[in-house]
């Protein structure tokens, strides 16, 4: 087990009242207090993510990639602080502290933004600033409390990873799930479905086999192929064969995790990267040899391997 910090990625941070989060750009994380242990096996990459003031300018995404943080999302009362906030608790303000610091030094001092380019964003933080102080003065304190609160993460050489968490052509997709009849009406579902279902439709292809434009730009396996269904000895047809398996499989996902917000975004999210990532994954759901339950318990490890044991068995048979 290891121990996790949490961010949020907006469309996952609940708002209190409903709604979401405006967004300043797309590569936008929330930073939180909030920690708990979770599996070792399950960390699939690491991250930079950058913390930058809100007045100063977002470093450009092709020399420094990565996330974006510029707001703290505050489990309990699901709302959101800036950094540059002073009302957190001391340990936790030095925390932040720290995180922007480590940053700066990073990138260097980045300029500030220009007043007209952040009019609109101040006079909104004002307004949210000026509910809060009529409200309560002290912000209340957060689910989970920090122990290691001077502590900060390695200053390691990362690969920068920059979230794919908004595709840009989603509404093709849930158009698809619309016609189909398969939405469920609950926002976040819809969304995690229509990312399952871009997620298999390199393994599939057209009813008149001709190759789409949009196929340029379709997830590709782990070595840098795509794998198309034709070299696996079963075609499937896009969008028919791809619907009832991916909807099967998020239903069974929220009918295990529906009580758990988070653990449900995690488990799909886990599922969605091994379907892109994993041809023999895909395959294997998209022609029922494997059901969601099945899936669903599969572990980090066994969701990644790209063959079955019985072809590995036969191979070693074979020498």
């Amino acid at each position: 087990m290891v121990t996790g910090q949490w961010f949020y990625r907006p469309e996952e941070a609940e708002k209190k009242g409903g709604g979401s989060w405006p967004l300043n750009d797309t590569r936008e994380l929330f930073y939180s207090f909030h920690r708990d242990e979770v599996p070792a096996e399950s960390v699939m990459h690491k991250c930079v993510v950058h913390f930058v003031p809100i007045h100063k300018q977002i470093p450009n995404r092709k020399e420094h990639p990565g996330f974006i943080v510029q707001k703290v999302y505050d489990t309990v009362e699901q709302k959101l602080w800036k950094l540059t906030d002073k009302d957190y608790e001391d340990n936790k303000q030095h925390e932040i502290d720290l995180l922007v610091q480590k940053t700066l030094s990073r990138l260097g001092d980045l300029p500030d933004l220009e007043f007209d380019s952040t009019a609109a964003v101040f006079d909104q933080e004002e307004q949210l600033k000026a509910k809060r102080i009529l409200r309560k003065k002290n912000i209340s304190p957060l689910d989970v409390t920090r122990n290691d609160e001077g502590s900060t993460r390695s200053d390691q050489s990362l690969k920068a990873e920059t979230p794919g968490s908004c595709p840009s052509n989603t509404n093709e997709y849930y158009t698809i799930l619309s016609k189909a009849k398969v939405l469920t009406g609950e926002t976040h579902r819809d969304k995690w479905m229509t990312r399952l279902l871009q997620g298999v439709q390199y393994m599939c292809s057209c009813p008149d086999g001709l190759e789409r434009e949009r196929d340029i730009k379709s997830p590709r396996t782990a070595n840098g192929s795509q794998e198309k269904s034709s070299n696996s000895g079963k075609s499937f047809t896009w969008p028919d064969a791809a619907v009832p398996a991916i909807t099967a499989l998020e239903k069974a996902s929220h009918d295990a995790l529906c009580s758990d917000f988070q653990k449900y975004n995690q488990k799909l999210r886990q599922l969605e990267f091994n379907l892109k990532n994993n041809a023999l994954l895909a395959r294997r759901l998209l022609n029922g040899e494997l059901e969601p339950s099945t899936i669903l318990n599969m572990s980090p490890n066994e969701l990644k391997k790209r063959r079955p044991k019985k072809s590995l068995m036969s191979q070693s048979a074979c020498r």
